[in-house]
């Protein structure tokens, strides 16, 4: 948790377990730019020395990217109506 700047005492004292969970989840966010970067520089260093193309991706594909390939759900007007029934009920809750 230090790595996404979060005090410990927060951590070990007051965060709820669904803010955990969050956090936790998406860590691996956090040296994305690292990564990028230590990718690119494995890409320049392969492509001078092929006589092929090379695609970054093709030397190491990331979870993110994974993330992004993954098609959407199509919307159906089945899907549609039970999307405005969530938002229904979520509405009527907040406005309890």
């Amino acid at each position: 948790m230090l790595k996404c700047g979060i005090s410990p005492a927060y951590v070990l004292d007051e965060m709820p377990l669904y803010e955990v969970d969050l956090f936790t989840s998406y860590l691996y966010l956090v040296d994305k730019a690292a990564a990028e970067r230590m990718r690119m520089m494995m890409w320049m260093t392969a492509q001078t020395n092929s006589t092929k193309r090379i695609k970054p991706e093709d030397i190491v594909e990331f979870a993110w990217e994974r993330e992004q390939k993954q098609p959407a759900e199509p919307m159906t007007p089945e899907r549609w109506a039970q999307l405005q029934e969530h938002a229904r009920a979520m509405r009527e809750k907040i406005n309890k």
